[in-house]
């Protein structure tokens, strides 16, 4: 499918009763929470060619691996239908591909048509532009949901979990990869300055892209701002969603979200 390709939408069975952002509005790089979608979809367009090396850097070149044993440990199994949503460059939809083998399918999408040509260049041909709190897909017609390390940028947890049980059948999964504030104030620290100087830094000169070092910054700014885990998982339950884990890695800076739809 083209990235700019998006299906018509069958209408929306759950409504979220309030809105839920993952994080307080962030001033320092848009004037009003209307403006934070623009805002994220320009920058992740502006930055997109070098995302994979930023997923490499952060990762320390575990980026790969460690998606797709997390989503083999959440239950994707050969023949499954995936929705990965936020696909970014495509590093988890490429992971789910070797899983579900040839009897299954993936679909990639994203908001930004950068991101997306960028995932062109991979195994997956069936992408679509669309946001996940507004899917372009009918009811119950996947059976595994992934969203790798975009949870900080959807502007309504309560929304884009109603979407996703949407569109799940019963008994569907969702997985939410994501990265997080470590509990620990010495491993905060350090994770901080790697990131939001560090790399910020590097990437900007090495690229020449300015943008670089605002993703960086604004990357870690919505780590450190972002509701706890206790609100994730409450959004989860409160869409409908049972079953609902999490299990952490690195002190706390790797969380993974699981849930049923019943």
């Amino acid at each position: 499918m083209n990235p700019s390709d998006q299906p018509s939408r069958q209408p929306t069975k759950f409504l979220p009763a309030e809105v839920t952002p993952p994080h307080p509005p962030l001033s320092n790089y848009y004037d009003a929470m209307e403006d934070r979608q623009r805002f994220v979809t320009q920058l992740f367009n502006s930055t997109a060619r070098h995302y994979r090396s930023i997923e490499m850097a952060a990762g320390f070149g575990s980026g790969v691996w460690y998606r797709r044993k997390a989503l083999q440990e959440a239950g994707l199994t050969p023949g499954m239908k995936v929705l990965d949503v936020a696909c970014g460059p495509g590093l988890v939809t490429e992971g789910a591909l070797t899983l579900v083998g040839p009897a299954g399918s993936v679909v990639g999408l994203d908001p930004s048509i950068g991101m997306l040509r960028e995932a062109q260049k991979g195994a997956c041909g069936n992408l679509v532009r669309a946001v996940g709190e507004r899917l372009p897909f009918p009811d119950h017609c996947f059976d595994f949901l992934s969203m790798g390390y975009a949870l900080r940028h959807v502007p309504d947890l309560q929304g884009a979990f109603m979407e996703y049980r949407r569109v799940l059948k019963p008994g569907g999964i969702v997985l939410l990869m994501e990265i997080s504030r470590p509990c620990s104030a010495p491993l905060t620290v350090l994770s901080r300055f790697y990131i939001k100087t560090v790399l910020g830094r590097v990437f900007s000169v090495m690229t020449g892209n300015r943008n670089m070092h605002t993703l960086m910054t604004y990357w870690w700014d919505t780590i450190e701002h972002c509701v706890p885990p206790e609100n994730v998982l409450g959004a989860l339950r409160h869409a409908g969603f049972v079953g609902c884990t999490l299990k952490e890695f690195g002190g706390g800076l790797l969380r993974d979200y699981r849930a049923v739809t019943p």
